[in-house]
């Protein structure tokens, strides 16, 4: 599918410097869109940009934003202001470890701003402007803490939930228009920051050797957009998420979750 003829010419990834943000820039770059790559390593999203633009033959904008800050919007959204938009993904996420009063409130604020409001927002914006023009399509990335909740990593899990059942509600929403909403729910996925929270030892060698590619979960979701609206990514995760969902209470997911980050 040619997303440029479908959807339009620009597409705005959000949180694109690297891992799943990367592999989506690309992925709708090689299907003929123009990207506009945001985040705050700026220096990083140039070389990115570079890179698509000689290999994908479209055009690229570079935006540094740090979604934790109330500006960002305004920059996000004055930087496209004028472009034919039609393809928007919130890939970025902030978390931290630890019990939920023994962090400074700073950093649960950071974390609500990059995981719902900015998130939110930036949605709200983009939505707005695709059914108005009727074309246009969302990928939201979730996760499986969204699904079982996650204790010493309570904010970011309630924050995918949000993104999650948000993005669901949205798709259905827009089901009856020419505006394809997807959420993604990842497991997990080989990127910088996974990496840099993984245990040592065997334990870290098993969750390396399961882990999904970023490419290969944005491959799923791509070629799922307009055909369904929420997904799981990999069939290890489609598997895990089922027997969740039939097997386990609530109180019985939360357990095994902070089991494993006691643990870790």
């Amino acid at each position: 599918m040619n997303f440029r003829e479908k959807y339009g010419e620009w597409g705005v990834i959000l949180g694109a410097t690297e891992g799943m943000g990367k592999s989506m820039a690309e992925a709708i770059a090689e299907r003929g869109m123009s990207v506009v790559l945001v985040g705050r390593r700026e220096e990083m999203l140039k070389e990115l940009g570079k890179e698509i633009s000689a290999k994908y033959g479209v055009e690229h904008k570079v935006v540094r934003a740090d979604f934790a800050q109330d500006d960002s919007v305004d920059i996000v959204t004055e930087a496209t202001k004028g472009l034919d938009m039609g393809f928007m993904s919130y890939v970025a996420c902030s978390h931290q470890f630890g019990k939920v009063q023994d962090m400074p409130w700073e950093d649960h604020w950071r974390m609500m701003n990059v995981n719902v409001i900015t998130f939110m927002k930036l949605m709200y914006h983009y939505l707005s402007i695709f059914a108005k023009q009727d074309r246009g399509a969302i990928i939201n990335i979730s996760s499986m803490t969204g699904i079982t909740s996650s204790p010493y990593i309570a904010q970011y899990g309630a924050g995918k939930a949000y993104i999650l059942k948000m993005t669901e509600a949205v798709a259905y929403e827009c089901a009856k228009t020419n505006v394809d909403v997807l959420v993604i729910t990842a497991g997990s996925t080989i990127t910088p920051t996974w990496l840099k929270n993984q245990p040592g030892g065997p334990d870290g060698e098993k969750a390396r050797r399961e882990a999904m590619l970023p490419e290969d979960v944005i491959a799923e979701a791509i070629e799922e957009l307009g055909k369904k609206r929420s997904i799981v990514a990999g069939e290890k995760n489609k598997a895990a998420v089922r027997h969740f969902l039939t097997n386990m209470t609530a109180d019985e997911q939360a357990a095994m979750m902070g089991s494993y980050y006691e643990d870790h």
